[in-house]
């Protein structure tokens, strides 16, 4: 009778153990898969970040070296005074031509001095030329020509106009944006950071700059008429463009280049490639 007594008790007995021995089983089971770690997508998702996070920081970099409209002055004004030169070579098939840039414009020649040391101007063309008139320069067809000035930035230099640096024969100037379909009043006379311009035109009459003065509504000073007699130049042009520097030496390679053949728009038929080297 004892152990019919005993059987029934360790059955339950049994019983419970087997399943409270489950049940941890069983427990212990879901703690393995709530907590099982994924170290791989972690990772993953760890170096996307850091990656993501340098690419952001090397743009945000990038952007704080571009010059633009806002910083253009304080930019060009520091590496002016870095950069003191005022003597630069201008190489081409025809020959070298050899500029002095003025210290009184040293927005403009602080950025001429820096394209040049930038190599922003190597491989450009010179693609507008007007005999009798100037050689135009600073840009080119090449696919990454755009890609540099982005790279450097897209801003305008403002003027720096001085009465006493007139359009003389071998003046160096910066171009303008045309600015025909923007109202008078909104019109400036900032230059463009990167297209210059040689002017070619040799010695004037009085007759022709009476013309000149007619047909522009201007007066010619004395003092630069004098100058145009002698030396030649384009005079319709003063108080318009800032002139920044002028040829000392390799006249004959700017006649050289006026003579070539263009086209309807003043390009030259043939390429004529330059590079910008600083002298001193």
């Amino acid at each position: 009778m004892l152990i019919m007594f005993l059987l029934p008790r360790i059955a339950i007995i049994s019983l419970f153990f087997s399943v409270f021995i489950t049940s941890c089983a069983d427990e212990q089971k879901k703690k393995v898969e709530i907590y099982q770690p994924g170290p791989l997508k972690s990772t993953v998702r760890d170096s996307t970040s850091i990656k993501d996070s340098i690419r952001i920081a090397k743009e945000i970099e990038r952007k704080k070296k571009l010059i633009t409209n806002e910083n253009v002055v304080e930019k060009l004004t520091a590496f002016g005074n870095n950069n003191p030169e005022t003597k630069i070579k201008i190489k081409t098939k025809y020959g070298t031509i050899k500029i002095r840039l003025y210290k009184d414009t040293p927005l403009h020649r602080a950025n001429f001095i820096m394209l040049a040391k930038k190599g922003f101007y190597d491989s450009t063309l010179f693609y507008r030329v007007i005999e009798g008139f100037m050689i135009q320069g600073g840009n080119s067809d090449q696919d990454n020509i755009g890609e540099r000035m982005r790279n450097i930035g897209l801003y305008q230099i403002p003027e720096e106009m001085k009465k006493h640096h007139i359009h003389k024969r071998g003046a160096l100037a910066m171009a303008v944006r045309d600015q025909s379909d923007v109202p008078e009043r909104y019109r400036h006379r900032n230059s463009s950071a990167y297209n210059f311009y040689i002017i070619q035109r040799e010695a004037l009459t009085d007759k022709y700059m009476d013309k000149i003065e007619k047909k522009y509504k201007i007066t010619i000073p004395e003092a630069n008429r004098r100058v145009y007699r002698t030396v030649g130049g384009s005079p319709h042009l003063d108080n318009k463009y800032t002139v920044f520097g002028e040829v000392y030496s390799g006249m004959n390679v700017v006649d050289k280049i006026s003579k070539v053949a263009t086209d309807n728009l003043d390009r030259p038929l043939k390429d004529i490639f330059l590079t910008v080297e600083v002298i001193e």
